[in-house]
């Protein structure tokens, strides 16, 4: 939280404890600096999530996936977000074609029922 000051502002002291409610609120700091085009910040927000996944626990790597690609990436075809998807570092690129790979497979699945 100390590198996401705008996030850690958004949470009270017993949200600051929640792995995932954290990680949402710095997938929202993500979410506005890309939506603000700010090229900049958005390659500093990827590279310490970048840095953070490549040497995470089981649970903070989950985190990662779940309450931060997904609520940055997924799905998103707002021009800002499919150029800022193209500037992802290796680790967080493979983890959103995992996460894409994982709910398109649950889509077929679910169209095959």
């Amino acid at each position: 939280m100390a590198e996401f000051p705008e996030a850690a502002a958004e949470l009270d002291a017993g949200e600051r404890a929640l792995l995932h409610i954290e990680m949402a609120a710095v997938a929202r700091a993500t979410s506005r600096v890309i939506e603000a085009g700010d090229v900049a910040e958005i390659a500093r927000h990827l590279t310490l999530m970048e840095g953070v996944l490549t040497s995470a626990a089981p649970d903070v790597e989950n985190a990662v996936y779940v309450s931060y690609l997904e609520n940055v990436f997924l799905w998103d075809e707002r021009p800002a977000f499919v150029e800022a998807r193209k500037t992802l570092p290796p680790r967080l690129a493979r983890g959103l074609f995992e996460l894409e790979g994982h709910f398109a497979m649950l889509a077929s699945y679910a169209a095959d029922t």
